[in-house]
């Protein structure tokens, strides 16, 4: 289960995984116009959380100087398609296994069908983009490798997955139709 952040509370739930997995510089929760979901085991823990904005064709992602997606990326700057852009990603050291990244990719895949989303675009960490090729397979374009953030050195990738092939054909995604949760695995 995932569930949007509407609190205080949550919102320290949110914070939580992002101080466990990595260095999080948090903007002001209120006054921000992203929004944040926190994703739960089977057992009700808070195990990872993410944040989506709608992407802004006027000023373009909150990216921009990291990777200009307003000026290399022409389809999403299409007014009649929806993209969305993964602002932040975590799930807490503990559960960093396939089981608990992939169910990731599932919870945040719903919600990109809740948003009628046409595009998703982001910056990823190389080892990251490659199990999300592996869920998306061809939808999803590396636009540029080895991005390196000045303020510390880290390096990303830019991405950007083209939604509409796969939800017209999720029954070839099991992971994204049914989630790890509840795929059982062939003996």
């Amino acid at each position: 289960m995932f569930s949007k952040v509407d609190s205080i509370d949550e919102n320290k739930m949110y914070l939580e995984v992002f101080g466990d997995a990595w260095e999080f510089n948090d903007t002001d929760y209120e006054n921000d116009r992203t929004d944040r979901y926190i994703m739960f085991t089977e057992d009700g823990e808070v195990f990872g959380a993410f944040a989506y904005t709608l992407y802004d064709q006027g000023i373009g992602s909150t990216i921009e100087n990291l990777y200009s997606f307003k000026e290399n990326v022409k389809e999403i700057n299409n007014e009649d398609k929806i993209t969305i852009e993964i602002t932040a990603f975590a799930v807490k050291k503990k559960f960093q296994s396939p089981k608990y990244f992939m169910q990731s990719f599932f919870y945040m895949t719903q919600e990109l069908i809740n948003l009628k989303a046409n595009y998703c675009i982001g910056l990823t960490e190389p080892k990251l983009s490659s199990l999300l090729k592996r869920v998306y397979k061809k939808n999803l374009s590396v636009l540029k490798k080895q991005i390196i953030a000045k303020e510390d050195g880290t390096e990303w990738v830019s991405m950007i997955l083209n939604l509409e092939p796969v939800f017209t054909n999720i029954n070839e995604y099991p992971i994204l139709r049914y989630g790890a949760f509840n795929v059982v695995p062939l003996t």
